[in-house]
């Protein structure tokens, strides 16, 4: 695979556990994303990966985000109990996987730039 010059940022280089395992299922195809079962403590837990994807498409990691299926959940707020992406990694989500993965030799494909 051949990663077009694409720059990075601190804050790309220092992504959470959660966000690369996250990155990695997008890379390995995955694109509905729901809580591990039913309970309100998955449910609670489900919207960390939420706010997860939400940064990855803001900081443009992954394409984009085509619907969030909302529940209530009393006191006038929701939570999310499905994600759907619609396409997969962009440039800059695979050139920072490869650099937390180890794939990319920096001088060949990424540009380093501070935040």
């Amino acid at each position: 695979m051949t990663l077009q010059a694409v720059k990075l940022t601190a804050k790309d280089l220092s992504l959470e556990a959660a966000a690369l395992s996250l990155l990695r299922a997008i890379d390995q195809d995955a694109r509905v994303f729901t809580p591990d079962d039913e309970t309100p403590e998955a449910l609670a837990r489900f919207q960390e990966v939420v706010k997860l994807l939400r940064l990855m498409e803001s900081r443009r990691y992954i394409a984009v985000i085509t619907s969030l299926n909302l529940l209530a959940a009393g006191s006038g707020q929701s939570q999310v109990d499905k994600v759907r992406l619609s396409g997969g990694l962009t440039e800059k989500g695979r050139a920072v996987l490869a650099h937390h993965d180890g794939e990319a030799r920096e001088e060949q494909y990424l540009n380093y730039k501070s935040a």
